[in-house]
């Protein structure tokens, strides 16, 4: 293989859509039971995690809250659960931690399952997604509620032939997650039964992985993995639920592009004004998102390259370097998560080509800060 080609594989993807088909049905009935019965549901996570249980429990037809929103009544849970119970009969805690372990969720799960002991009350269940079900968390919510186990949690390694294989970064349990939210969110709007998650999951296996070889075979995703070996930043950018999507893979990016002496940034205050060089990488279902349509402008002005992922013919696919999903805003987030996650992959790839090697301490210092 020349040089100046990645590789057309993304196996771990097989194992993320093998994660999913293989959770057990008796687990996940009262699980989805919980949820399709709640009026409101608190959605709790951390780092990558997090996002994926955002992007999928997002755009649901219930009351869906977090414990950061400007609004939730409380500092903290046990603050927030006395005022849920006077507005809602039935509020379900939804946690996703693969590890089971997470420094937040673990706090949060803790004061709710000793607020339910100390007052006895019927109307909160802890219901969470977990990777090791003898973990912390995945105990209390066997107690309190229910636990779902989804494999992908695997051992930490310093091969880059492992990270190609298996994903860089523990993707494979994030996307499982995002995935089996996604379909059970979509089941719950609809009003079906449990049933139907595995069905919509088998389905939308198939989609996934046509959208996702279809990227890695593109010119532009050629052109992008070229530009981020180079001496450059990049910025994703989004808002909303595309916000998450970029969050998901300025993460991913950000451990292999400081290896080489890089950045990568969410875009926000936070981000650096663009120069020449520079890459930004926007997420949008309509593309017309007036803010985005701003940063695509001034980063071009500057001298920056431009790459986007749309759901529609837009402004926006036609001011950049676009690849468009076809699909429902419902869908795009999720489709659009799965299309950008073999990007860093391919950049260890293209930099093994070089015979640049990376660290192995990006590995271990990814879980000691974000897991």
């Amino acid at each position: 293989m020349g040089v100046n080609k990645v590789g057309r594989e993304v196996r771990y993807i097989d194992g993320v859509i093998r994660n999913v088909h293989n959770v057990r049905k008796r687990e996940f009935k009262p699980f989805y039971r919980d949820l399709f019965d709640a009026d409101c549901i608190i959605l709790v996570g951390e780092g990558r995690s997090q996002s994926a249980l955002y992007i999928g429990m997002g755009q649901m037809d219930k009351v869906v809250r977090t414990l950061v929103d400007i609004d939730f009544p409380g500092r903290n849970i046990l603050e927030a659960a006395p005022i849920l119970e006077k507005k809602h009969d039935k509020i379900a805690l939804l946690v996703n931690s693969g590890s089971g372990e997470t420094s937040t969720p673990k706090i949060v799960v803790k004061q709710l399952s000793e607020y339910i002991e100390r007052t006895g009350t019927p109307k909160f269940t802890i219901d969470v997604v977990v990777s090791n079900p003898d973990s912390s968390i995945g105990r209390i919510g066997k107690e309190y509620g229910n636990m779902v186990e989804l494999k992908g949690r695997g051992k930490k390694s310093n091969s880059t032939n492992t990270f190609l294989r298996h994903g860089i970064m523990n993707d494979v349990y994030e996307l499982g997650s995002l995935l089996l939210f996604q379909k059970t969110k979509e089941a719950i709007n609809e009003h079906a039964d449990y049933n139907t998650v595995f069905e919509k999951i088998d389905a939308e296996s198939r989609v996934i992985t046509s959208i996702v070889n279809e990227f890695i075979n593109s010119e532009i995703y050629e052109d992008i993995v070229s530009k981020l070996e180079t001496r450059s930043r990049i910025t994703m950018g989004g808002l909303g639920p595309a916000r998450n999507v970029a969050k998901m893979t300025a993460i991913r990016l950000q451990h292999v592009k400081r290896a080489i002496g890089d950045e990568a940034y969410l875009s926000g205050p936070f981000a650096p004004r663009p120069r020449a060089g520079d890459i930004l990488f926007l997420v949008s279902w309509s593309g017309e998102t007036e803010p985005l349509l701003g940063w695509c402008s001034e980063q071009k002005k500057f001298g920056g390259y431009v790459y986007s992922i749309v759901g529609t013919e837009s402004t926006l696919s036609r001011e950049s370097k676009s690849f468009i999903i076809p699909s429902s805003p419902v869908e795009f987030y999720e489709r659009a998560t799965f299309a950008l996650s073999p990007l860093p992959l391919h950049l260890v790839e293209r930099l093994n080509q070089r015979g640049f090697k990376l660290p192995g301490y990006i590995m271990e210092w990814w879980h000691s800060v974000t897991q």
